[in-house]
């Protein structure tokens, strides 16, 4: 017998066929989320555990004061740094000073010259020059793996009015310490690699100054 052709019933409704999602809707918020931590890693060089820190201060001397007091929970082994640098625009172009570019004489010249204004501010001027040439001495001759040039180049580029940043590579510190240290800073923290918990404690530390616009 030869085969005949089977015509639907038209009075059977057809059947549902669920709608296939995107190819890439299972994978939306994973991809999301991998985003904004590539963003948060951005700079850390190739093989580093370390966590980046950005934060940004109202002017180059707050940030030079900053870094001041990084230098000084190094050399207190407070703080296990692996690079740091400050980031600054002037005049459309971004200017980079990183603890590399950097021997320990011109760190003690440089920490002398800022410990000396610091020490003028307390009446102390040699005792603030002396502490200076140590802690600026001890800035230069942190290890440094080099935060990428480039990522913190493009971040510099969003720097608004005299804004300066400060980016940290750290590898671990004394935490207590650390968060004593960022509660005298007026600063925004900008970026961090940082576990969230400890990132919202370090900003809920942050104190706020009423002329930072």
């Amino acid at each position: 017998m030869a085969d005949v052709e089977r015509q639907p019933d038209p009075t059977t409704p057809p059947p549902v066929v669920p709608d296939r999602p995107p190819a890439d809707a299972g994978g939306g918020a994973a991809s999301g989320a991998g985003a904004d931590a590539d963003v948060q890693r951005s700079g850390i060089p190739d093989g580093s555990d370390a966590d980046l820190w950005v934060f940004s201060f109202d002017g180059l001397m707050r940030a030079q004061e900053a870094m001041l007091a990084v230098s000084r929970l190094s050399a207190r082994r407070h703080l296990d740094l692996e690079d740091a640098a400050i980031v600054t625009l002037r005049r459309g172009r971004v200017r980079l000073l990183q603890t590399r570019d950097m021997n320990p004489a011109q760190g003690a010249i440089g920490g002398a010259w800022l410990g000396t204004i610091a020490g003028l501010f307390a009446g102390l001027p040699l005792v603030g020059a002396a502490l200076g040439a140590v802690a600026g001495g001890a800035y230069a001759r942190l290890r440094d793996f080099g935060i990428d040039d480039q990522a913190m180049k493009e971040f510099g580029r969003s720097l608004a009015g005299e804004r300066s940043a400060l980016f940290l590579l750290v590898r671990d510190c004394h935490r207590m310490r650390a968060l004593h240290e960022v509660s005298r800073f007026p600063a925004r923290l900008e970026r961090s690699s940082a576990d969230p918990a400890l990132i919202a404690e370090v900003r809920a530390r942050l104190p706020i100054d009423p002329w930072d616009g």
